[in-house]
């Protein structure tokens, strides 16, 4: 596995952090399997997909094609998401820029954005939801 999953319950968080080499099937595996923890999707506030520790991200526009189909689908469970992917290369940040356009925030209601590094990410979700976010890191609080 590449990713892991971090729940932060006193924010209504979620850090999703990718390292390795990234194959497309790995992340619509975990779109699939976040989306079906209902329960866990209708309390969140926000989510970070981090792939700043990746060696390299392969998708394809198919990829993203059924990623967007499952963030659409999810995003009636819960309207409310700010998201923000943090893709630092060229092409990733494409990718996730057409995602954005997939499943856009007309459709599903979310905030989205993509940045290149996680201090723009955690910056952007202050400012549109709370200064006082942590993300569980210790020396922020």
């Amino acid at each position: 596995m590449t990713y892991e999953n971090e729940y932060i319950e006193n924010e209504r968080g979620l850090i999703i952090s990718w390292t390795g080499n990234v194959k497309g099937e790995e992340v619509i595996r975990s779109y699939h399997e976040r989306s079906t923890l209902v329960a866990r999707l209708k309390g969140l506030r926000y989510m970070i997909t981090d792939y700043s520790k990746a060696l390299s991200v392969d998708l394809t526009p198919n990829d993203i094609e059924i990623m967007s189909q499952i963030a659409n689908e999810a995003s009636k469970h819960n309207h409310a998401i700010y998201g923000v992917g943090i893709m630092p290369t060229d092409v990733g940040y494409g990718m996730a820029r057409m995602l954005q356009s997939l499943a856009d925030d007309d459709k599903t209601g979310w905030c989205t954005m993509v940045t290149r590094t996680r201090e723009e990410a955690e910056a952007w979700l202050r400012a549109n939801l709370d200064e006082n976010l942590t993300f569980n890191n210790p020396a922020q609080k």
